[in-house]
């Protein structure tokens, strides 16, 4: 089971990120950064009204795209929407094409492996994302 990272954790990360802690921020970054679903904008933005945090659709929005420039989170479009991913090491998607979530695959050799060089120009880094049906939309 994935580590819940604490407040200060978090509060830390952000502050290596040079980004400037204030309530709403560390609330989109308490969701995003604990969770491994993948989350929407919309999906962050529900669940910060079901926990009673007064914080606009736009604020959030704001801030996913603040985390994602600072290198924070990046998006995986997927579906009808974009997700979301703290996860920053090395790793594979596999994005169900019938109901658009979007799961974790680490077991995977290029991703573990990358070439440094393509046709004699430098990879920066490599994304694979497979798409297919998940075993919930299989059945």
């Amino acid at each position: 089971m994935e580590k819940i990272l604490s407040k200060d954790e978090i509060i830390k990360i952000l502050k290596e990120k040079k980004i400037k802690i204030t309530p709403n921020r560390l609330k989109v970054a308490e969701i995003i950064i604990n969770s491994k679903k993948h989350p929407s904008i919309d999906e962050i933005h529900t669940q910060l009204i079901k926990n009673n945090k007064n914080v606009s659709f736009t604020s959030v929005y704001n801030i996913i795209k603040m985390f994602q420039s600072a290198n924070l989170i990046k998006e995986i479009k997927a579906k009808d929407r974009s997700r979301y991913d703290a996860d920053m090491s090395a790793h594979s998607h596999f994005i169900c094409s019938v109901c658009g979530r979007v799961f974790d695959y680490e077991d995977d050799v290029i991703i573990n492996n990358p070439p440094e060089k393509i046709n004699g120009m430098k990879v920066n880094y490599i994304e694979v994302i497979y798409h297919g049906i998940c075993n919930e939309c299989n059945l």
